[in-house]
């Protein structure tokens, strides 16, 4: 089936295209998703949506389209952390890791998903790889793995392989597109656990929240570093607490002067100096701590 029709309300360039509505977005995306569309289609609908920008109606679209194409993991009650974790670091230590290991310690299963590799970054995969954590390989393998009380980390090839295949046409036209927005508001999971949900663009937070209110999601939406969903070192920017039931608590930004136990950022190195935050040896980063504290206390496990 052409998605030509769509092509050309998308395609009008930053000021001249429109949204799709939902039932739209999510028929061009099942089109998309099942592989019935030429490269050169394809190829168009990335940039266009570059340029234009995901509106709500088309996130609610093209989620509904994903739905058929996730394995989603069973968490019985357990209460859970979701972290995307789809940038990695480039000039700092991916502090993803670290900070999944300490609500671990506060309670939470955690489930980091995203990406295994990166050309250019230093990917949360590549750390846990390091500290020896479990990763999920397959979903039968979720049960075992809950069991160890440790983060897992679970690929976008595992929990979606479709929507993996789109994000790697990034390595071929060199853009990020719109899979790269929908792997990481993702809920792997039968059940609602909170999700950190970070962004970049300005733009953003108000339709990330509008979004999860209709989803009736338990969001954490906060200004990440480096594209991660952590505090950085010095900051730790307000977050804000998207109850299911539609009630919000915002916590005020901190800000700090530690000095970073960092000293590279390689994935042996950052693996090294996280077990030695972890087992008490090297002190915790203000700026995580404060992080885990504040998530634990609104997700009322601290």
């Amino acid at each position: 089936m052409s998605i030509t029709s769509f092509l050309k309300v998308i395609g009008r360039g930053s000021k001249g295209a429109g949204d799709l509505d939902r039932n739209q977005a999510k028929e061009v995306f099942t089109q998309i998703l099942d592989g019935n569309v030429s490269d050169l289609e394809l190829g168009a609908f990335c940039i266009a949506m570059r340029i234009k920008g995901e509106s709500v109606s088309e996130l609610m679209g093209f989620m509904d389209a994903l739905q058929p194409h996730l394995n989603l993991l069973n968490l019985g009650t357990r209460p859970t952390i979701v972290l995307p974790s789809y940038n990695g670091a480039r000039k700092q230590a991916n502090l993803t890791p670290l900070l999944s290991g300490m609500l671990v310690s506060y309670g939470f299963t955690v489930l980091v998903q995203g990406v295994e590799k990166d050309q250019t970054r230093i990917t949360s995969h590549e750390i846990f790889k390091s500290l020896g954590w479990p990763i999920l390989k397959t979903k039968d393998e979720f049960g075992a793995l809950l069991a160890l009380n440790q983060p897992i980390f679970c690929s976008l090839n595992v929990i979606s392989p479709a929507l993996q295949k789109l994000l790697d046409i990034r390595e071929r036209i060199g853009l990020r597109n719109t899979s790269h927005v929908l792997a990481k508001l993702i809920n792997p999971t039968l059940q609602k656990p909170w999700q950190v949900s970070n962004y970049t663009h300005p733009e953003y937070p108000e339709k990330l929240r509008e979004f999860f209110q209709l989803r009736s999601a338990n969001a954490i939406l906060i200004r990440g570093s480096e594209g991660e969903p952590t505090a950085s070192l010095q900051r730790l920017p307000e977050m804000h607490f998207l109850h299911a039931n539609a009630n919000e608590i915002t916590t005020p930004e901190e800000r700090f002067e530690d000095l970073s136990p960092f000293l590279d950022i390689d994935a042996i190195s950052t693996a090294s100096v996280t077990e030695q935050i972890l087992s008490g040896q090297v002190k915790c980063p203000s700026s995580i701590l404060r992080q885990a504290i504040q998530i634990s206390t609104m997700a009322g496990l601290h």
